[in-house]
This record gives C-alpha cells, structure tokens and sequence, in this order.
C-alpha cells in the first residue's frame, strides 16, 4: 500500500506540473489570440522575464562574505529535469508557441527571434 501510494504520489505530481505548463501555453495563447498581436505577448514576455532575473533574493550585503561557498544549482533552468519539475514553460518555449500561433494567425514577421 505505501508504494503504492508513493508512486500514485509522485505521478500526480508530475502530471499537476504538465497541466501547470500547458495552463501557461494556454493562457498565452488566449491573449495572443484576444489582442490579436503574438509579437506585443513575445515582447512583453522577454520584458517582464528580464526585469524578474535582475533582483536579488537576498540582502548582497550579506551574500558577499560567502562568495566561495556559492556553487551552481545541479538543476539549471535549462536541463530537462528541471522542465519536468518546473510549473511554468521556460521563456523560450512560451516564444516558440507564440511563433507558432502567430503563423497560424498569418502575421508578419512570424518567424522566431
């Protein structure tokens, strides 16, 4: 019954990030397809990603003393375990959909950046 109920765990697990990611895909979709411009969402999503990346978790006043001790993560964002376990579509998936719906709507331009 415990493995059982472990690998019913770890499966409903994954499958609630897939359906997380493919919400994403979705709703970028649907505002794709309500304001009729795919290129303003690609725009807006390279915007809003880069400015999220440049603040800080942490007070660096304090990090600094530790600077040796700071080794890079096992799961990078960009590993395909990590895009299993991650809720959200990475920046460069969501640009690829956006392309891809963009030909569908016969915009210009609708190549990927």
């Amino acid at each position: 019954v415990m493995a059982v109920s472990a690998l019913v765990y770890a499966l409903s697990f994954l499958l609630i990030r897939a359906l997380s990611r493919y919400r994403e895909l979705a709703a970028d979709r649907a505002a794709a397809l309500l304001t009729a411009k795919p290129s303003a969402l690609a725009s807006a999503l390279t915007k809003v990603s880069g400015d999220v990346a440049r603040i800080p978790t942490q007070d660096l006043r304090t990090a600094q003393a530790f600077n040796a001790f700071f080794f890079t993560p096992a799961l990078g964002p960009g590993t395909a375990v990590a895009n299993l376990f991650s809720t959200h579509p990475s920046l460069e998936r969501r640009i690829v959909a956006r392309a891809e719906f963009s030909a569908e709507l016969g915009e210009p331009g609708s190549r990927t950046p």
